[in-house]
């Protein structure tokens, strides 16, 4: 029969070397993971980039921008409904929560951007966030 503590985890707890921060229940930070995957980022930094740029690299752009570079990248396969859960949540991650843009951004413009950027990341995966980083960089140099 197990004791009450025995077996019980939190993950990974504060100080144990990983680099992330963790608070109470081992919750990351916002943000942490993210940073902690930045090649240039390392556990000993505290935040070496100053909570200045985020993990997805790419200029400042409305979300009107960032909507239009999705629709292209889309073409006619624009979804119709609810996009798939799991994509929705890495689409929120990874794209909107890390554009140095969606700050600015109203609540409806995020969930607009965060289901179209789902779709994408549902359709190619990976490779649709990286299509869409270089397609947000290229709009900005005026190629697109």
């Amino acid at each position: 029969m197990r004791g009450d503590d025995e077996g019980v985890g939190t993950g990974a707890e504060e100080g144990d070397g990983d680099g992330l921060a963790t608070g109470i229940g081992g919750a990351y930070e916002v943000g942490a993971l993210p940073r902690a995957w930045l090649p240039d980022v390392g556990p000993e930094d505290e935040d070496p980039l100053g909570g200045t740029v985020t993990g997805l690299d790419v200029p400042e752009a409305t979300a009107a921008e960032v909507t239009g570079a999705l629709v292209r990248l889309l073409g006619s396969a624009v979804p119709v409904g609810s996009p798939d859960p799991e994509a929705l949540l890495i689409a929120r991650v990874f794209v909107v929560d890390e554009h140095p843009s969606a700050g600015r951004w109203s609540e409806g413009e995020r969930r607009s951007v965060a289901g179209l950027a789902a779709a994408l990341v549902a359709r190619r995966g990976e490779e649709g966030v990286e299509a869409l980083v270089r397609e947000l960089r290229r709009s900005a140099r005026g190629d697109g």
